[in-house]
């Protein structure tokens, strides 16, 4: 526990934790494989994973299905998106507001809209209205010139508001077609003698990372979100999940090489950004805060079974978990229908939140000396650890923690190494109060993860990164990498 954060007493909890009985091949009833629900589990999981985890060439850079539709659609219907996306903020804010009138007993609507899933504590319906407030100007195009600069709502409605709207509810329909269809089993099963053993969590968990890596950290909350509903994962492994795994996507990592003109070392980049989080996981897993997070569930538990074999053994029984729940599953196209409406009902919920947090993160770094501030005593920590230009690392750092593609291209102008770790650390740091923290606190309210929580865990997580990544860079240039 941090702050004054209260566990025990979350009104949420309705369950303890569980535990698996371990396996052996010989132990568990295979399902007899039948072809209706074999098919329905190899199309949902070839078509899921093909999209969000399948990496492809798009204009000269690798991608993800995803991130292509998504790029289609912003650059083929620019204006309809921009009035879709100030639709799903006002309608966020509009039933919040409702919901919050009843649940204050000022008036009564009945149960047809389903309320419950909008009330929220007062700060954050304040969030949710406060953004409706902030979007009107920037949809008309009249106001302040503060808030159209290339600096501010150029970052957080046209590079972050605009994406989120439509990658959470286009990718929600592949990610309920794995969680419905068996791929989370198939996954999880296969990933339990690395995931269990290394991080303490679910073989499923491997799903979640690599839907943040390849996808982006708001399809990995989804998927979390989805399996935590499902009694799948308690609040400990919730919480290292979201701040352990859910960092940069690797679409981003690229975006950010390319405009510090570093495409040429990306594949050295790539790796030493996944050894730098997989490193500073298996830390902070096993200290405090992370390993004081109660293994409670919001629901009945749901516990992965525990297996243990040959490779074989785990291919047969993964496959068999995958298509009992493939059979008892909806079908395809019903998944992915739920799997739309939910994307877009948790769209409405977050995005208000991230316009007012995102927009007062960008101001502050636009027009005040706050962030450079806040870098000071970071400067002869790296150059004691051999960082060229340490200002200007220290400082993208610290801009990190507001935004990753900030604090990154701050460091435009620096040396070849300094770009190289900037972009590690940051992309590496997993929580940034513009978009990625206020998502989490919005998501899961019930975990509960506090804004004052996020930032001890950034402080540590980068007070980490910091001499783990120092030390690879200066290994990958002693090999001749760099």
């Amino acid at each position: 526990m941090f702050g004054s954060t209260t566990w025990e007493n979350d009104e949420h909890m309705s369950g303890e934790s569980a535990e698996a009985e371990t396996k052996t091949i010989e132990d568990v009833n295979l399902i007899q494989t039948q072809l209706k629900p074999l098919l329905r589990f190899i199309l949902a999981f070839g078509v899921g994973s093909f999209f969000f985890l399948f990496p492809i060439q798009w204009e000269g850079q690798t991608t993800i299905p995803l991130d292509v539709v998504v790029n289609i659609l912003q650059v083929s219907f620019p204006t309809l998106l921009e009035y879709f996306t100030f639709g799903v903020v006002l309608t966020g804010g509009v039933l919040t507001s409702i919901a919050m009138i009843e649940h204050h007993g000022i008036m009564t609507f009945g149960d047809r809209l389903e309320l419950e899933y909008w009330k929220t504590s007062n700060i954050f319906w304040l969030f949710r209205v406060t953004g409706i407030v902030i979007a009107i100007p920037i949809l008309i195009g009249s106001g302040p010139e503060w808030l159209f600069s290339q600096n501010t709502s150029g970052i957080v409605w046209g590079g972050l508001l605009l994406t989120i709207a439509l990658v959470i509810p286009i990718g929600a329909i592949f990610v309920n077609l794995l969680a419905e269809l068996g791929g989370l089993q198939f996954i999880g099963t296969l990933s339990q003698p690395v995931m269990n053993p290394v991080f303490d969590l679910p073989g499923r968990a491997a799903l979640d990372s690599a839907a943040s890596w390849l996808g982006s950290f708001s399809i990995g909350y989804y998927l979390t979100r989805n399996v935590f509903d499902r009694g799948g994962y308690n609040k400990r492994e919730v919480f290292v999940i979201c701040t352990c795994f859910a960092t940069g996507n690797l679409g981003t990592v690229g975006a950010i090489t390319a405009v510090l003109d570093i495409l040429n070392v990306f594949p050295v980049v790539v790796f030493l950004y996944l050894i730098s989080v997989v490193l500073t996981a298996i830390i902070l897993v096993r200290i405090p805060p992370l390993s004081t997070v109660p293994h409670e569930f919001v629901t009945d538990p749901d516990p992965e079974p525990e297996f243990s074999g040959s490779v074989r053994d785990y291919f047969r029984f993964a496959l068999s978990e995958a298509v009992q729940t493939a059979k008892e599953g909806a079908s395809i196209p019903r998944s992915a229908f739920v799997g739309l409406i939910e994307g877009l009902k948790l769209t409405g919920m977050m995005l208000g939140t991230i316009l007012t947090i995102g927009m007062t993160a960008v101001i502050l770094n636009e027009y005040t000396a706050v962030f450079e501030i806040l870098a000071a005593p970071l400067v002869p920590v790296l150059s004691a650890f051999g960082i060229p230009d340490p200002q200007m690392a220290a400082t993208s750092l610290i801009l990190g923690g507001a935004e990753m593609f900030i604090g990154a291209t701050f460091a435009v102008g620096a040396d070849m190494i300094t770009k190289v770790f900037v972009v590690v650390v940051v992309s590496s740091q997993a929580i940034f109060f513009a978009a990625s923290a206020p998502m989490m606190v919005e998501m899961f309210d019930d975990v509960p993860i506090r804004f004052r929580d996020l930032f001890v865990l950034f402080v540590m997580r980068t007070a980490l990164l910091i001499p783990i990544t120092a030390f690879l860079i200066h290994a990958a240039v002693f090999i001749g990498f760099l």
